[in-house]
Formats: structure tokens, sequence, C-alpha cells
């Protein structure tokens, strides 16, 4: 559940900045031009982004989680904190890469830093979800004790 929710939060956040970013605000449009509005950016990204996630990112996540757990498990919680950030960089450029082959447009180089930043989103999400999760199950658990 929380690797959906990161991939829901991740891509409406990542197309939230991209449609800001994108957005060309009335006092500065040109005549005889078309802009899309900010609505439809966001819309056009997330509806290519999220897929993306949920069939790409998150069996790749799945994945990771499950070599890093079989790898790392009697490491010090920092080392295998750490490795699964950069195993998440590491599937991002990957992904990049399975990408830039499947669409065949642009060099692997072009989407390599786009994907490490996405997998770093999706991963710091995901982080801060089981946080949540975890701290409250603490809460709920002390709270039932008492």
């Amino acid at each position: 559940m929380s690797k959906w929710l990161a991939a829901l939060l991740s891509s409406l956040l990542i197309c939230l900045v991209a449609a800001y970013l994108d957005y060309t605000p009335m006092d500065m449009r040109e005549i005889g031009v078309s802009y899309n509005s900010y609505f439809r950016l966001f819309i056009v990204g997330w509806i290519i982004l999220f897929p993306m996630y949920l069939f790409l990112g998150i069996p790749i996540s799945l994945i990771i989680d499950a070599a890093i757990a079989r790898f790392f498990y009697e490491a010090p919680k920092g080392v295998a904190f750490s490795m699964k950030l950069i195993s998440y960089l590491l599937g991002g450029v990957a992904v990049g890469w399975i990408y830039s082959a499947v669409v065949g447009y642009g060099d692997w180089d072009t989407y390599k830093y786009p994907f490490m930043m996405g997998a770093f989103i999706f991963w710091t999400i995901q982080e801060i979800i089981r946080l949540l999760v975890r701290r409250v199950k603490k809460q709920v658990g002390s709270s039932i004790r008492s």
C-alpha cells in the first residue's frame, strides 16, 4: 500500500511542479500562439507519469527492497538505508535507459537525471510514509496497552 501511495504522491508532486514551470502566464503570452492551461499541462504529464510509476517503479522497487533485505539483513541500519538509496538511484538510471530504448527518442543520457530524480522522490515519499505508519502503529499500540 505504501508503494502505491508513494507512486501516486510522487507523480502528483512531479506533475504539479513541472506544470508550474512550463505554464506561461496570461500577461506573458504572445498573440496567435496556442498555450496550454495549467490543468492540461498537469493532467497530460500525470497520465504519462503515473502508469510509469505503477508498471515500472513499483515492481523495480519491490525487487530492490527484496535484494537489499536479502544481502544486507545483518548490516547496520545506516548501511542498509544508504544502499537502498543508492539502489533506487541506480534503478532510476536503468529505467531511464529502458525508457530511451523503448521510446527511441534521444540518448539514454538525456533521461538519466530526470529518472534518478523521480526515483529519489519516490524513495523519499515511501520512507516518509513508512515512518508515519510506524509512528501511528506505535501510538496505537501504546494507547491500547494503557
